[in-house]
């Protein structure tokens, strides 16, 4: 396979997997930004990039394991917190979720077309790397989704809200490097299957938050 033509193929997947799975949640809401979420998480990506290349130095274990999972949740949750100090407008728990699935989605899209562009031009790679695409998008795109879901559920609980956020942050590091783990042993299928779950948990909560009792989050009028 051509190099131009492979550039060109795998970039389209890089990208359009992720989106494909932000389409099927989107239904009625704010598209615009979420697509700024999008782009958020495509410049996270970077951002935690070279970031794990500075505190890695260099032993991959270390940063696949420990390093990158705390990184990049890090990075991708950053934006979605804003919604803390937003009291002004209106605000539907589902927007959060996506916003904050965007932005993880937006990142495996760029972690996608870093390993499209490191790896070989064979047709057998190529697949390995979709699988590889379809696996992590899901993965990080509903670490950060279940960030926002957590976020959601602190709204009541402001004496121990930030508390709650670092350990909304931990359990997402947990999850991330839990995978990583995975994908290095005889249990790799469990990894796969992993992501899988998450989103369809995802899925349940969007579509049902409405018959659960869930109401948009408004502005406090008392302040």
């Amino acid at each position: 396979m051509g190099e131009l033509q492979f550039q060109f193929i795998s970039s389209f997947f890089a990208v359009a997997i992720p989106l494909m799975f932000i389409v099927f949640m989107l239904g009625k809401c704010d598209s615009r930004r979420i697509l700024l979420y999008f782009c958020w998480g495509l410049f996270s990506g970077v951002l935690a990039f070279n970031l794990n290349i500075v505190f890695g130095k260099g032993q991959y274990d270390r940063v696949v394991l420990t390093i990158a999972p705390i990184i990049e949740e890090i990075a991708k949750a950053f934006p979605v917190m804003l919604f803390l100090l937003t009291k002004k407008r209106k605000f539907t728990e589902k927007l959060i979720v996506l916003c904050a699935m965007a932005s993880g989605f937006g990142f495996s899209a760029q972690e996608s077309m870093y390993y499209f562009a490191a790896s070989s031009r064979e047709v057998g790679d190529l697949l390995a790397l979709l699988l590889r695409s379809l696996t992590t998008s899901l993965m990080h795109g509903m670490t950060t989704a279940f960030f926002g879901i957590g976020l959601i559920m602190t709204q009541k609980l402001q004496g121990v809200r930030i508390p709650i956020i670092f350990g909304l942050l931990a359990l997402c590091t947990g999850i991330h490097s839990l995978f990583n783990l995975l994908l290095q042993t005889n249990l790799a299928v469990v990894a796969v299957i992993m992501p899988v779950v998450m989103f369809f948990a995802g899925w349940t909560f969007l579509h049902n938050y409405k018959e659960n009792g869930v109401q948009p989050i408004e502005e406090d009028k008392s302040q």
